[in-house]
């Protein structure tokens, strides 16, 4: 039986971001249901999404809650991914590879590494090994911009509100301890093509 895997984007204008985002993961991999939570944007992102799933909120309630009211709504899927709405997705496949991977080493939040982050903000690094075919890095946090875990885990980590509004680090440690360690996939690929902290500003060129 194949796993159902449902993926959450949310948007805050970065109409422009979005459509490459769409279209990047759209091209090179793909899943079951595709829900975007939209927190009040004004640019046009509203009109864009008229026709995809998706949940038009009132206002910017902030990138937690509007990821907690969104797992809401998935309830029969076996994986959630949170994909933000500014990654250009590298990696042919990708999600069928990040559930194989599961499948096969048990519990993990993984990610592909990002291609683009500045070193200084990299994740401790706890370990690398061999698994199941794949290149793993243990390491403090993924940062989740393209993160697939079990939906039982994602649930658990929604009803622990204060880790996931507390960020990365936070629901790295979380998920680690509830049995589901993040883990980059080092043969994967990504790149967060956002303007934030760990991208390099020279990188973000449109």
């Amino acid at each position: 039986m194949s796993k159902r895997v449902a993926a959450i984007t949310i948007t805050y204008n970065r109409l422009e971001l979005t459509k490459r985002t769409w279209e990047s993961f759209n091209a090179k991999t793909g899943v079951d249901f595709h829900l975007f939570v939209d927190n009040g944007s004004t640019d046009g992102t509203v009109e864009w999404l008229q026709d995809k799933y998706r949940i038009l909120l009132d206002k910017n309630y902030g990138i937690a809650a509007a990821f907690y009211y969104g797992v809401q709504q998935l309830q029969d899927y076996d994986y959630i991914l949170k994909l933000d709405n500014d990654v250009e997705t590298v990696t042919e496949d990708m999600i069928a590879r990040l559930v194989d991977f599961i499948e096969k080493a048990g519990p993990h939040a993984v990610s592909p590494p990002d291609l683009m982050i500045d070193p200084k903000f990299y994740p401790t690094v706890f370990k690398r090994a061999e698994i199941a075919g794949y290149q793993v890095q243990y390491t403090s946090h993924t940062g989740g911009a393209f993160q697939l875990a079990p939906a039982k885990f994602v649930r658990q980590l929604c009803e622990e509100y204060a880790c996931l509004k507390n960020g990365d680090w936070m629901i790295g440690q979380y998920y680690r301890s509830i049995g589901c360690p993040p883990a980059y996939l080092l043969d994967l690929g990504m790149n967060h093509i956002g303007l934030n902290q760990s991208t390099p500003t020279k990188e973000y060129i449109f």
